[in-house]
């Protein structure tokens, strides 16, 4: 190896450190939403000791907490409020994102997101805490639709895998150390602690760039292709120029052929590049939500209780922690070498067999109450290693650039809706068809959605945005683009590249 040799691999890791520096706030920020998702597990069995008196170590807030004794949809609201409204601040995030900005975006909204942590430890009320919970929630929707559109559009496609990815990791830290200081904290002290969290958020968010696309979107030649240079490098200019072009070309495309409001939601709502992509996801955001995905988070400790007994409870549950976290870490070793098809019917079809083996047992009382257990660890440990971690991973890939602020928006709304409606459903449906019935339920559905998955779910891996587009021409042959990775080294604008960019804005 030669010193040019050298000189450009000290460049790329460069170039990597300030897209990992770019991706950092808002990974940050999913930490802290992680957090949320698990923070009902340790304040829900707190809120009652507190209100039945039965322990003495957590005295000291008796005489401050008069939340009495909860109802079980008392206790639901609680654990939901911090779900429901992530569906309408996703859909407000791809609007705010496309007109201020990602990086300003984020910006405005950590400070929100630093008054809801602290509303919530400072509550005093079921009223109070719902709020505050349902402020944390629109955050997190607002934050989760942005996330994708940003990443995807400021890291190499090498990297973009990865950090996209990472969603279900950073959420498996977060909840993790939730849980762990709930086990020892009081519920007030954690939330306080959970609060420092958007601050740091909006401190790197200060040393990051915006978007280059979003800035050549508005016109902003310049800065773009210097937020570019600073993130991508000059090695990678002529990919700039063809967005450059493409841009332009949609610009003299609009100053030619003006177009009312509802011709162009016609348009969109009839494009094959926005509505297939659309379907995908939505799609996969269901199967993740409707096979209980975020259960063991929201309810792990109570969940445990039932099945194990209360004595164990909190271990177990920081032990699954563990466990997800370290399958969160190989998920995104695997990202680098698996294809995303694999990892999803590795994991659709595992955690399918693992809940309706879990729910046999729980009918024939068989093994308990280690072999439930035992089933439950490795159902948590199959979810990261393909369900969670890909469909957000997916909304940052599928999309082109001008659909993608809309479509990253509803579908992330879309899988945060299912995902309210299973937390709020779950407390009564396991009293109603009890834990057995509720996992039959749930694995059913990862059965029946994988295999729908395995008929249109397309493979993205080592592929450029450009050619991810190319797999939903009808024209084009499926099998043969999911089957061929293309290093990012060796792409060429290709004429079949060009036929794209004039079909898409015909689509328009």
């Amino acid at each position: 190896m030669n010193i040019y040799d050298y000189n450009v691999s000290d460049t790329k890791i460069k170039l990597y450190l300030k897209q990992l520096l770019t991706a950092l706030p808002p990974l940050t920020g999913i930490i802290a939403a992680g957090m949320s998702n698990g923070y009902s597990a340790i304040l829900l069995p707190q809120l009652k000791t507190i209100s039945s008196n039965d322990s003495e170590s957590l005295s000291e807030s008796a005489d401050t907490d008069h939340f009495g004794v909860l109802t079980v949809d008392q206790e639901s609201w609680i654990a939901a409020a911090a779900v429901l409204p992530i569906a309408p601040g996703c859909w407000t995030g791809g609007f705010v994102a496309d007109r201020l900005g990602r990086r300003t975006s984020l910006m405005l909204l950590y400070p929100i997101f630093l008054v809801g942590w602290l509303s919530i430890g400072l509550a005093n009320s079921v009223q109070t805490l719902i709020a505050s919970r349902l402020l944390t929630g629109y955050c997190i929707g607002i934050q989760a639709s942005i996330f994708p559109i940003y990443v995807s559009e400021t890291s190499d496609p090498l990297l973009r895998g990865v950090l996209l990815g990472a969603v279900g990791l950073t959420l498996s830290v977060g909840a993790l150390a939730c849980h762990a200081m709930g086990t020892w904290l009081n519920w007030r002290t954690t939330a306080y602690i959970c609060a420092v969290l958007p601050i740091i958020s909006w401190i790197t968010c200060i040393f990051s760039r915006e978007s280059p696309m979003w800035l050549l979107g508005k016109g902003k030649i310049e800065e773009a292709k210097r937020s570019w240079i600073f993130l991508r490098g000059e090695r990678t200019l002529e990919e700039f120029s063809l967005l450059e072009t493409t841009r332009l070309m949609e610009i003299s495309e609009k100053r030619t052929r003006k177009r009312s409001i509802l011709r162009s939601f016609v348009k969109t709502w009839s494009s094959r590049y926005f509505l297939k992509p659309l379907g995908i996801v939505c799609l996969y955001f269901f199967v993740v939500q409707f096979a209980g995905a975020n259960m063991m988070t929201f309810y792990c400790v109570e969940m445990l209780a039932d099945i194990s007994g209360q004595t164990y409870a909190y271990l177990i549950t920081l032990i699954i922690d563990v466990i997800r976290l370290t399958f969160g870490i190989i998920m995104c070793v695997l990202l680098k070498t698996c294809r995303r098809r694999v990892m999803t019917f590795v994991s659709g079809f595992g955690v399918a067999v693992t809940l309706l083996s879990l729910s046999a047992c729980l009918t024939f009382d068989i093994g308990r109450p280690w072999i439930p257990v035992i089933l439950l660890v490795t159902y948590v440990a199959l979810l990261p290693l393909g369900l969670t971690p890909i469909p957000w991973l997916l909304c940052g890939e599928l999309f082109p650039r001008k659909f993608r602020g809309l479509g990253s928006g509803l579908t992330s709304g879309f899988g945060f809706t299912c995902f309210f409606v299973v937390i709020k459903t779950m407390p009564a449906m396991i009293e109603l068809i009890k834990p057995e019935g509720t996992f039959a339920i749930y694995g059913s559905v990862a059965l029946i959605g994988t295999s729908a998955l395995y008929f249109v779910l397309p493979e993205t891996k080592n592929k450029t945005l450009q050619e991810i587009q190319i797999s939903f021409n009808k024209k084009s042959h499926k099998p043969k683009i999911q089957d061929v990775d293309v290093p990012f080294h060796e792409y060429d604008p290709s004429e079949e590249n060009k036929k794209l960019n004039k079909e898409m804005q015909n689509d328009e």
